[in-house]
């Protein structure tokens, strides 16, 4: 989008490598076309193999998965990507002249309210709308790894949800997200979240038609947020 048109400019901080091409069709749907979008990636200045060999992830219970810019996943402990991602949330605040940062993780996140710029979370996006609209509902989550699904059932329980897990990357094997919407199908839900910023909307359609489930990505919910903050 050229300067002459963008009435506000958006950051976008990747738990991952910018730039998020796997974001931009849905970008052009979700915001409005007057934001302009600045992208950075915590691990940017990393390769794939420097990350597995500076972070291995091992048996840690509590890991993050994203994507680097070629495509690849990458998977890192939420403890060792902290710094990392706070490094590029500032450093985008401070040099990027961005209005408003959204962080691409479902994850836990500070405050930041020492930035003077708002830093939508969307874990807290997601938590109060999805509360707002099924207080009482039985929900679904589909985690991107097995090993998160102990801990996003924790989460959501402690929201006051009723939740089942299952798990399917949005980078991996399509054939592997079509397996878990089959396995949605035959479990009880009022909402189907998918629990990733990596998650498309041409993804959360298929998984929707295939589960017969009420599907919802934190992209709508997080990018509706953004439009009526900047747009």
């Amino acid at each position: 989008m050229s300067e002459a048109t963008a009435t506000s400019r958006l950051g976008i901080v990747t738990i991952g490598q910018a730039p998020r091409s796997d974001l931009h069709d849905d970008l052009a749907t979700l915001l409005d076309r007057r934001v302009e979008i600045v992208e950075r990636g915590a691990l940017d200045a990393l390769t794939l193999e420097q990350i597995e060999r500076c972070y291995p992830v091992s048996d840690q219970p509590q890991v993050l998965v994203s994507r680097m810019r070629d495509g690849r996943q990458v998977t890192i402990a939420e403890p060792d990507l902290e710094p990392l991602l706070d490094t590029a949330i500032r450093a985008m605040a401070s040099d990027d002249g961005v209005d408003a940062i959204v962080v691409l993780c479902t994850g836990e996140l500070p405050d930041y309210h020492d930035l003077g710029l708002p830093v939508l979370s969307p874990k807290r996006l997601v938590r109060h709308g999805i509360q707002a609209l099924f207080p009482s509902g039985r929900l679904l989550v589909m985690s991107p790894e097995s090993r998160q699904m102990e801990n996003t059932r924790a989460r959501w329980e402690a929201a006051g949800f009723s939740v089942e897990t299952l798990s399917a990357s949005p980078y991996g094997d399509p054939a592997e997200l079509e397996r878990a919407a089959h396995e949605a199908a035959s479990l009880e839900c009022d909402l189907l979240y998918l629990d990733c910023m990596g998650y498309t909307l041409s993804q959360r359609q298929r998984i929707a038609e295939l589960s017969g489930r009420r599907t919802i990505t934190p992209r709508q919910l997080v990018f509706s947020a953004a439009n009526l903050l900047l747009a």
